[in-house]
């Protein structure tokens, strides 16, 4: 996958890093839309040979109101706030957490709405040791009514995550 290739470019211009734990770090907060919260979840820790499942929890309709979840993966943690004015149902309190390098559509489902994981296999290379990235989700509110057009309404978000690949 994309992500991989970026992880496994970035760890080779960074050199070599300190031996150290793979671990996941929580931050921020997500947001809620239709009485949901958003959040990012981890199955699994990043360490080398292994799979780590990121999972989304959250609204996922595949409907006239669709819900897509979209994970976004960066090298590179922010706090900007999206304000609620920006688009005709965002929710108040949405922040990208997150500088999105990849962003990932989820297809739909065969059990209805979109899928809600992503496993992301870290290769067995100890030159990624060390190596850090974020990742969080967003959705984009799609409503379409009987007849077109459709319109693109809200864009909440999750909480982030900060995953370091080790042992």
């Amino acid at each position: 996958m994309k992500h991989l290739l970026l992880l496994a470019l970035s760890a080779a211009l960074a050199g070599s890093l300190p031996a150290q734990a793979a671990s996941v770090t929580p931050y921020g907060s997500g947001c809620t839309f239709l009485g949901q919260p958003l959040a990012i979840g981890a199955t699994g820790l990043p360490q080398l040979g292994s799979t780590c499942t990121l999972t989304y929890t959250g609204p996922n309709l595949n409907t006239q109101l669709s819900t897509q979840p979209f994970l976004g993966l960066g090298l590179q943690a922010t706090n900007l706030p999206i304000p609620p004015s920006i688009l005709w149902q965002q929710p108040p309190n949405c922040t990208q957490w997150i500088v999105p390098d990849v962003l990932l559509a989820m297809p739909p489902s065969t059990t209805g709405g979109y899928v809600d994981q992503v496993a992301i296999v870290v290769p067995n290379s100890p030159g990624l040791i060390g190596f850090s990235f974020v990742a969080q989700w967003l959705v984009i509110v799609i409503q379409c009514g009987f007849v077109p057009p459709c319109t693109f309404d809200a864009v909440p978000t999750s909480d982030a995550l900060q995953l370091t690949i080790g042992l």
